[in-house]
C-alpha cells in the first residue's frame, strides 16, 4: 500500500517557523560544515608555505656553504703551501657547514689549547741534570697532538711530515733536554702558526693559546757558542756572545718562565 502525501507550501510565519523546525539538525551541521572547511583550508595553506619556507632556507644553506666555501678557499690559498687540499681543511674546520653551522671545530680548539701547554710542562719537568734527554712520554704527547693539529689542514701525512724535521748537531749536545725541548717547542709553535693562519678566516675566533707567550725569534737567543779566534766563524758570530752549555740552559729556563703565563 502506497501513501501519497500532498503537502502544500505555506509560506506564512508558521510554514517557515515548521521548516526551521524539521530542518533545525541538518542545518546545524552544514552551519559547522562552513568554519571546518575553512579550517582545513588554512591548514592547507599554512603546510604549503611552510614548506616552501623549509625549501627555501635549504636552498639558503646549500647556496651559503659553497660560499662559505669559495670565500675560505681565497683565504686560505696565498697563505698555506700546494700540499694544503684547502676544500678538505674546509670540511674539517667546520665541520658542520653544510648543515648552517659556522662553528670551528670544537676538538680542534681543544688540540689547539691543549698545545698551548708545552712551554709550561717543559719547565716543569726540566731537569738539574742538564744531559738528561726529553722525557719520552711528554715528547711522545706533544708530537701527538702536533700530528692531530696538522691532520686537519692536510689529507695526507707525507705532506706534513716535513714541518717535523729534527736539526742534527754534532757537538755532543743533540739529544739534550735543552735542544730536544727547543725542537719541540719549534714544532708546536709552527703547528699553532700554520693552523691559526686557517682559523682567523672566522672572524668570531679566539684562540685558545692561553699558556705560550713565545716566539721564534725568543728561541734564536739559546745557543752554544766559544771563540774560537778562526776569522770564518768570528765573522758569522760577530754579534752573538759567547754562551756554554750551562748558560744556554739557564738562558732557555728564563725565556720559559717570561713565556708562560702567569695565573
Amino acid at each position: 500500500m502506497c501513501l501519497t502525501l500532498k503537502l502544500k507550501p505555506d509560506l506564512s510565519y508558521s510554514g517557515f517557523n515548521h521548516f526551521i523546525s524539521v530542518f533545525r539538525f541538518p542545518l546545524a551541521i552544514a552551519a559547522l560544515i562552513i568554519p571546518v572547511v575553512a579550517l582545513l583550508a588554512a591548514n592547507h595553506r599554512s603546510e604549503q608555505t611552510k614548506e616552501q619556507i623549509k625549501v627555501t632556507n635549504s636552498q639558503n644553506i646549500f647556496s651559503n656553504y659553497y660560499k662559505h666555501m669559495e670565500e675560505f678557499t681565497k683565504y686560505l690559498l696565498p697563505r698555506v703551501d700546494k700540499e694544503v687540499d684547502v676544500r678538505f681543511a674546509h670540511s674539517k674546520f667546520f665541520p658542520d657547514s653544510s648543515l648552517g653551522d659556522y662553528a670551528i671545530s670544537s676538538k680542534l680548539v681543544s688540540l689547539l689549547s691543549e698545545l698551548g701547554n708545552v712551554a709550561k710542562e717543559v719547565l716543569e719537568q726540566y731537569p738539574i741534570d742538564f744531559n738528561q734527554s726529553l722525557d719520552i712520554e711528554l715528547k711522545k704527547k706533544y708530537y701527538v697532538l702536533i700530528h692531530e693539529v696538522y691532520s686537519f689542514i692536510y689529507r695526507d701525512r707525507d705532506d706534513y711530515i716535513k714541518h717535523i724535521t729534527h736539526t742534527r748537531r754534532d757537538d755532543g749536545y743533540e739529544g739534550s733536554y735543552l735542544f730536544e725541548s727547543i725542537s719541540l717547542i719549534r714544532h708546536t709553535l709552527t703547528a699553532i702558526k700554520i693552523t691559526e693562519e686557517a682559523c682567523k678566516f672566522s672572524s668570531e675566533y679566539v684562540s685558545p693559546v692561553k699558556e705560550l707567550n713565545l716566539k721564534f725569534q725568543d728561541l734564536n737567543k739559546v745557543y752554544i757558542y766559544k771563540r774560537t779566534g778562526d776569522r770564518a766563524s768570528f765573522v758569522y758570530e760577530q754579534n752573538k756572545d759567547e754562551q756554554t752549555f750551562e748558560e744556554a740552559n739557564e738562558n732557555f729556563m728564563d725565556i720559559l718562565r717570561k713565556a708562560v703565563t702567569v695565573s
